[in-house]
């Protein structure tokens, strides 16, 4: 089985279709081992590129101003506190005693900062390790970064079922300036770029999962979790009988033979004797009641036989979904990093639903939108948005769970109206909660009222085309390089191949969604949506290109199904072609090259390298790429 191939873009035939299982869960690559050890050795390349020189520059280094000193503050209070300063200094000299004052009020959720404290305390308890050191407070950056890569290593190859095109994508994210330079700092994207992921990586497995209960379900021709269902109409429909039979007159009464039903199609075997025919209950003008119990009886009697009719299948409940219940928590962690994973919630929550509505009518359920709506749709709302608000408010826990917090004891002092009626111990339950709440909304005016100018600030339009990156850092006094003048710089840019070449993608697969409403491209396109459209609300809000970050993934994922799609289908495919299949391998290859490349030279401004000065002005492209919005002074 080549590797290379995408499944089939249109629907299946049945007759080309070995089961309805094949259909609607195609098979993934085969042995499964190979696909695990290709996605770790494409992790650990990324893995290797994060860690290197993870310590340079030894210093604090843009937004890391606010996130490291968040960290320790967290590790060391339970709540993020005021520093002195001097703190950078502080730290970058190794002094640990830089704490003042109380609570500091922040602008985004505790997690990433909870994270960040956890890698540095990870890398601190290594023997050859320290806590509160550049490589420590970027650790788990670097580290969730590498995972990411095989998170995406994953995603593409179920998504695919090619092994090659997997690997292709964890390579290329790896690959990538602005997720590069982002598991080397310590800012918040990064995390909130994994939680988003693992969140979608959760719902593609529970989609293979429900997918294939269904057509198990369906083709064994049973009604799942509908046993006790069809127990309870047989058991109305033998009640129903006997009662209208009481109640109807002798002369509106059929005899039974031995061995048949009751009722047509009651589907239940009743022992001969005499039972109503509803028809000629009105016929022997009956009072109302036996009129009504025979309708009842006939009625009952057809819903029991519907109830396990071989030709209408029903498949309800597919079972609890674990997997969907943990997007639910991943996406909850998102939110706990930063707000903006609320529209990747919003996104996905419909996705999934959709999803399910899909499945149902692809093995031919009719009238399935209100079961849809009852065994689906409702129980996905709770299931992801309910279980990402309890692990959103879990993220607080430290903050909650102590005193000193900025705002923590807000609460107590506006007890008036209704919560001055409630017991002691009900308010030190309520009060955190209330307290947290007006956090929130001083935290939503700060994000609203953020319109400061920056000189490397930019609007979502150009984001794709990397306009205008930031420069994390640049030294213009470092030596060592050989030349007369040297630079080290961080420019935080995507690696313009891999962005550019995606908004080709991203057209791509539109006109695929558009002419075989391809599951893989909607999700990819919706995934691009969710992390970029919502900015255009915001038009005068500041706005940093690493914003883009969270829908990255999902540009590659848009680059490698095009690639895939270029290559056509495997050889053993009635529409295999090898004419495509060399043409698309080579266009595959030049585009695999020329990222490669192209992240290769940018390298030395990626990392902070020392270099020539020359050599850093031939990398910057654009007047954008030094100055930003704000022009050369």
């Amino acid at each position: 089985m080549t590797i290379t191939a995408l499944p089939n873009s249109s629907p299946s035939s049945p007759s080309s279709s070995p089961s309805l299982r094949g259909r609607l869960v195609p098979a993934m690559p085969a042995p499964a081992w190979l696909g695990w050890v290709a996605a770790l050795v494409v992790t650990v390349f990324a893995g290797a590129l994060r860690f290197m020189r993870l310590g340079n520059p030894a210093e604090i280094y843009f937004d890391e101003t606010y996130y490291v000193k968040d960290a320790f503050g967290l590790r060391e209070f339970g709540f993020e506190h005021e520093s002195v300063e001097n703190a950078d200094a502080l730290l970058a000299q190794g002094t640990q005693e830089i704490w003042t004052g109380g609570g500091d009020f922040i602008v985004h959720p505790p997690l990433s900062k909870w994270m960040i404290a956890a890698g540095d305390s990870l890398w601190g308890a290594m023997p050859f390790g320290d806590i509160m050191t550049p490589f420590g407070w970027r650790f788990a950056a670097a580290l969730v970064g590498a995972l990411s890569v095989l998170l995406l290593v994953r995603i593409a190859t179920r998504m695919t079922r090619s092994v090659l095109l997997g690997c292709s994508a964890g390579l290329i994210m790896a690959l990538d300036g602005l997720h590069f330079t982002m598991s080397r700092i310590a800012m918040v994207d990064m995390f909130l770029t994994f939680w988003v992921l693992a969140g979608f990586a959760c719902l593609i497995i529970d989609r293979d999962r429900t997918r294939a209960r269904l057509a198990a379900a369906t083709e064994e021709g049973r009604v799942s979790a509908s046993r006790l269902a069809m127990g309870v109409w047989d058991r109305a429909a033998v009640f129903a009988e006997r009662l209208a039979l009481r109640a109807a007159p002798a002369s509106a009464t059929v005899s039974v033979p031995a061995g048949a039903s009751g009722l047509e199609s009651s589907g239940t075997e009743q022992p001969p004797g005499a039972y109503p025919d509803p028809d000629r209950v009105g016929e022997a003008g009956a009072k109302p009641w036996p009129r009504a119990t025979a309708w009842l009886a006939r009625a009952t009697a057809r819903r029991a036989a519907a109830a396990r009719s071989a030709d209408r299948i029903v498949v309800r409940w597919l079972g609890m979904r674990w997997w969907r219940i943990a997007a639910g928590v991943c996406l909850g962690l998102a939110c706990g990093t930063k707000w903006s994973a609320l529209f990747f919630v919003a996104a996905f929550g419909l996705l999934t639903v959709a999803w399910d509505y899909g499945a149902r009518r692809s093995v031919g359920q009719r009238r399935a939108g209100g079961r849809w709506l009852r065994i689906d749709a409702i129980p996905a709302f709770f299931q992801v948005v309910g279980v990402a608000a309890i692990g959103y408010v879990a993220t607080w826990s430290g903050w909650l769970l102590t005193s000193g917090g900025w705002g923590r004891d807000w609460a107590d002092s506006h007890t008036g109206g209704v919560w001055s009626r409630l017991p002691d111990w009900a308010l030190t339950v309520v009060n955190p909660l209330r307290s947290l709440w007006e956090y929130h909304s001083q935290i939503l005016g700060f994000h609203n009222d953020l319109s400061a100018p920056h000189d490397y600030a930019s609007k979502p339009w150009e984001w794709l085309v990397m306009r205008t990156p930031v420069a994390f850092y640049y030294d213009g006094d470092a030596t060592g390089c050989g030349a007369s003048s040297c630079s080290s710089a961080i420019l935080s840019i995507g690696t313009p191949a891999v962005w550019w070449l995606s908004i080709v993608a991203c057209l791509v697969l539109l006109g695929w969604w558009v002419t075989y409403r391809d599951w893989r491209a909607g999700a990819v396109l919706l995934g691009v949506a969710a992390g970029w459209l919502p900015w255009f609300a915001y038009p005068e809000r500041t706005m940093f290109v690493f914003y883009a970050l969270p829908m990255l993934p999902f540009l590659v994922l848009a680059l490698v199904l095009t690639l895939g799609l270029l290559m056509g289908p495997d050889a053993n495919h009635p529409r295999f072609s090898l004419r495509t299949r060399v043409v698309g391998g080579v266009v595959y290859g030049v585009v695999m090259l020329l990222i490669i490349a192209n992240f290769a030279y940018l390298y030395p401004v990626l990392s902070a390298q020392v270099i020539p000065y020359q050599e850093w002005a031939d990398r910057m492209w654009f007047t954008t790429w030094i100055y930003g919005n704000g022009g050369a002074e």
